[in-house]
Order: C-alpha cells, then structure tokens, then sequence
C-alpha cells in the first residue's frame, strides 16, 4: 500500500513537467518569457484534473486489473486519456488546446504511477 502512495505522489509531477515543457516550447517558438509563465501557472492550477483522473479512473481501473492478474500498461493509459479528456470537459473547457494538454498531462501521471510501482516493486 505504501508503494502505491508514493506512485501517486510521483504520479503529480507531470503537471509540472507538462508545464515546464510546453512552457520552454512557446517561449522558444515565440520568445516571450510572460507566455512562458502563463502556460506553466495554466498546467499548475488545471493539476485538479490529474488528481481526480488519477481518484477516478486509474487507480480503479489499476485495482480491477490487479486483482484478476491482468494488468495491462495500455489499459491503465488509456483509462488515464479518458478520464483526462472527459474532466476537463465537464470541470474546464469543452474543447481547445487545453483538452489536449490535459489528456496528455492525465496519461503521463498514469505513465509515472505505472514506472514508480514497477520501480518500487523490484527492489
């Protein structure tokens, strides 16, 4: 239970990540450094959604499958996707380059709760 707290912990960074990347992207394409920080304070306070994707649909869908002994890495990621694109829907925006940022940010936290456990299973 312990390795699975610590997944979900690990699994917060990606709004972080997503955010510094896309951050560096636009300020490298347009080379504003005001836009910089608007993408990554837009991915932090969207960190609501991961959180939730992570509540609702992956450690759910990680539980199910982990009781059957079936776990399967791309069903967990797209059940991450999913839910991403399906919170971000009804909690944010109804379309647009957020919905995109946010299914991606869902499914990379979902990428880093799989890599965590797997990691802390082994040793």
């Amino acid at each position: 239970m312990k390795n699975v707290a610590t997944a979900i912990g690990v699994s917060l960074l990606s709004p972080i990540l997503v955010g510094a990347l896309l951050g560096v992207y636009f300020l490298v394409s347009v080379g504003e450094a005001a836009l910089f920080w608007q993408v990554f304070t837009t991915a932090i306070a969207n960190a609501h959604i991961v959180g939730i994707s992570m509540a609702v649909c992956v450690l759910p869908t990680y539980h199910l499958l982990y009781k059957r002994n079936k776990v399967s890495y791309s069903a967990v990621m797209t059940a991450a996707m999913l839910g991403g694109a399906a919170l971000t829907y009804v909690f944010s925006v109804s379309g647009g380059p957020i919905l995109i940022a946010n299914s991606i940010m869902c499914s990379l936290a979902a990428a880093l709760f799989l890599y965590s456990l797997r990691q802390r299973s082994t040793v």
